[in-house]
């Protein structure tokens, strides 16, 4: 298994709490191969794998933030509020203890986490020493956390110590076995509440929405609408479906482009395999799309899709309304020229990769696998890589790549972008504001 949360042993230790007394002892945690926990203890003058904490806040922890853990992907803009750190991070299991600089985020398909080594400068007695950043599978980390907690369960059984996380363990694999309740929890995770921590009613306001616009796109509009105001946020995005936007029939469809595999572990793949059966179904090859050829594909005029927006107001979200025939409305935010074919395209890619019970396909700043897919597919279908380094003939100077992501009518970011992911420029080329050492968000 790619995650491993193991007590290699279990002593007692000093503290007024009988159920953190007896589950202290040397904990490991090991993801990809990696120990997350190796640190280098001032006690001992060594170097160890595992770190010398309690079970139980750690428990707790994982109990009482599940669902959160399990669906909450990283916050919009890269800012977490406290209340998102206090459910990801693994410092918040507390109880005095110094836990490893661990966050996990779930885009919705995997389970990315980051081990952040203590600062040098920090003075503190154990120095946690893993940098490192990845992802493992949702059902991996599903099992992990089961069987940690039941590990602690059934240490708390053996010294004969009743203790809430069984009752809360209880409640939480109950409500994962409810359908309706899971989904219940689920958007409320998404919507960045703990469990019970918002009207009822609010959470209920999306699972009708989802009943009505399809069960994956209510979850993109959860995420999108996790604020202090949910129901405005909602309300906002109404206003955007419920807008005149401008009629079109979707050309292209899932079915001439068929089914697209890719690495379980690499999903944005599919975005890009998915670009590139829809350029070969319609003929692209290697060439560059037009406004007229990219408007086509909705059978709409280039000047009415790409005409700058009248109105100021920045909408919250792009978004294209589809019935069962293809037929969509689509509404666009971006303003800028190059930003709205790339807009159009990501609506494109969502059409041609959502079920066709989806009814809204939204294309938002969020951070879930869905988005990144959209993100994937429009890069490499409005300038795929190999036709870009043919085009650049080996010369990666400003100006080159400035001339080329004109030729394709994307912006130079997008085609920065293309040329980081695949490796052709160092990451650091897109001036990005985190390594594998940092946060994934400002604090």
């Amino acid at each position: 298994m790619s995650m491993q949360l193991t007590m290699e042993s279990w002593d007692d230790a000093s503290h007024d709490m009988p159920e953190v007394c007896r589950t202290s002892g040397a904990l490991k945690i090991e993801i990809n191969g990696r120990s997350l926990t190796r640190n280098d203890e001032e006690w001992s003058k060594s170097v160890k794998q595992s770190t010398r904490v309690s079970a139980y806040p750690l428990a707790q922890w994982l109990a009482s933030s599940w669902w959160r853990l399990r669906y909450e992907p990283l916050p919009i803009g890269n800012r977490a509020s406290p209340s998102w750190r206090m459910a990801h991070e693994v410092a918040a299991s507390g109880y005095g203890y110094l836990w490893p600089q661990l966050v996990f985020s779930c885009d919705g398909e995997r389970m990315h986490y980051w081990s952040i080594p203590t600062d040098t400068s920090s003075g503190q007695p154990v120095q946690y020493l893993t940098d490192a950043r990845g992802n493992i599978s949702t059902k991996e980390f599903e099992q992990a956390v089961d069987g940690f907690i039941q590990l602690v369960l059934d240490r708390l059984d053996a010294v004969k110590l009743s203790t809430a996380l069984e009752g809360l363990w209880e409640e939480i694999l109950e409500e994962r076995s409810d359908a309706y309740l899971a989904n219940f929890r689920k958007l409320e995770a998404m919507l960045g509440y703990d469990p019970d921590e918002v009207d009822a009613t609010v959470v209920e306001k999306f699972v009708n929405l989802g009943n009505r616009i399809g069960s994956s796109v209510i979850e993109e509009v959860a995420s999108l609408c996790s604020s202090a105001d949910p129901m405005r946020a909602l309300s906002e995005i109404n206003d955007v479906a419920e807008s005149r936007g401008v009629e079109g029939h979707f050309v292209l469809t899932p079915q001439q482009v068929g089914s697209i595999q890719s690495d379980a572990s690499r999903p944005w793949e599919r975005g890009r395999a998915l670009a590139h059966a829809a350029r070969q179904a319609i003929g692209l090859n290697g060439h560059a799309i037009s406004d007229k050829e990219l408007s086509g594909l909705v059978e709409i005029s280039d000047e009415t899709l790409f005409a700058e927006p009248s109105s100021p107001q920045r909408l919250p979200i792009g978004l294209a309304v589809r019935d069962e025939n293809n037929n969509a409305k689509v509404i666009l935010r971006k303003r800028n020229h190059a930003g709205r074919r790339f807009e159009f395209a990501r609506l494109l890619g969502d059409h041609l990769l959502s079920s066709q019970q989806d009814r809204w396909l939204p294309a938002a700043d969020t951070k879930t696998i869905r988005q990144q897919w959209q993100r994937a597919f429009a890069a490499e279908f409005l300038c795929p890589i190999d036709a870009l380094m043919e085009r650049l003939d080996d010369d990666l100077s400003d100006d080159a790549i400035e001339e080329a992501a004109d030729h394709f009518g994307v912006s130079e970011q997008a085609a920065l972008t293309q040329l980081v992911n695949h490796d052709y420029l160092p990451v650091d080329t897109l001036g990005g504001k985190f390594k594998a050492s940092t946060y994934p968000y400002l604090i």
